[in-house]
């Protein structure tokens, strides 16, 4: 059964251990819910290509819809090869018995015989004669496969203060409230939807490629290319909601990856547009102060 790790690159950059500790952790919760045990035990292994004949890798919503729903189905053949193992150990019914912390239990009783799935998985060793017409070792392969994504969907809020005199914008105030199904890790789910909103913000406001006449990047160092700090980065509401589960996967959840950053732009460009009385004034993304400068003297 796999336990929880740390990444082993130490050279790894910061933000990709966040998102691969998050990852490795809804894994082990979605595995350890269906075995009964403590996801702190569990160690989560990387796809590799010498593991895992298919696959396409992770993008856009899929990583967490993909992964957890064939982890789960995996978990859960473990868990039945274990209970019914543990039912010849315990010499009752497999459909009477439960696992609580790694311990294979008669269901409701609050003492009585148990097993470790330890020894349910030396019980299935090659050699081991209550291993019967089993396949050796406490293991089994997950698949899962949708012919349609399953997206979020939800709403972004903005309240933005304008300077005419600069062309200046700050964001005083951001609300996201999104529907995802199911919220496997609640605070990860948080993490990630405020993190899309920082980068949704550098595109609204700041971050622009710009080039010369001969096609020159000129957005070359950070003093060019300007990316948002904690300074004009203000603290988002967040609201999940868990109201209609998704019927196109076992866990009955939705991507959350693009709900963060997707709708951020269109927020702060409705929002400018209101704070200057002119609906429709900006059609162009970041809203420089040099941009909106020239919105506002057009419109004067």
């Amino acid at each position: 059964m796999p336990t929880l790790s740390n990444p082993r690159n130490d050279a790894i950059d910061v933000e990709s251990t966040l998102k691969s500790l998050g990852f490795e952790t809804v894994m082990a919760q979605v595995a350890a819910e269906a075995l009964g045990t403590d996801y702190k035990k569990m160690r989560v292994i990387h796809g590799q290509t010498d593991r895992i004949e298919n696959g396409i890798g992770a993008h856009a919503s899929r990583a967490t819809v993909m992964t957890a729903s064939a982890t789960h189905v995996a978990a859960l053949k473990v868990r039945e090869k274990a209970l019914s193992v543990a039912a010849e150990l315990l010499q009752s019914p497999a459909e009477t018995l439960d696992i609580v912390n790694g311990e294979v239990v008669i269901a409701g009783r609050k003492s009585g015989p148990s097993v470790s799935l330890g020894k349910v998985a030396e019980a299935l060793g090659p050699s081991s004669k209550l291993r019967g017409d089993r396949e050796p070792g406490l293991s089994a392969d997950g698949w899962f496969y949708t012919d349609h994504q399953v997206y979020p969907y939800g709403n972004h809020i903005a309240v933005v203060k304008v300077d005419p005199d600069t062309g200046g914008v700050k964001v005083l105030r951001y609300i996201v409230s999104y529907d995802i199904g199911r919220a496997l890790n609640p605070m990860l789910v948080k993490g990630q939807i405020a993190g899309g909103f920082a980068q949704g913000l550098g595109g609204a406001l700041l971050e622009e490629f710009t080039y010369n006449e001969r096609g020159d990047p000129l957005s070359t160092t950070f003093a060019d290319y300007l990316l948002p700090t904690v300074r004009e980065t203000p603290e988002i509401d967040v609201l999940l909601r868990e109201d209609y589960t998704s019927p196109l996967n076992p866990l009955g959840i939705k991507g959350a990856g693009e709900s963060g950053v997707t709708g951020v732009g269109a927020a702060i460009a409705s929002a400018i547009d209101e704070a200057i009385g002119v609906p429709g004034a900006v059609t162009q993304l970041p809203v420089t102060p040099q941009r909106l400068k020239r919105i506002l003297s057009a419109h004067r």
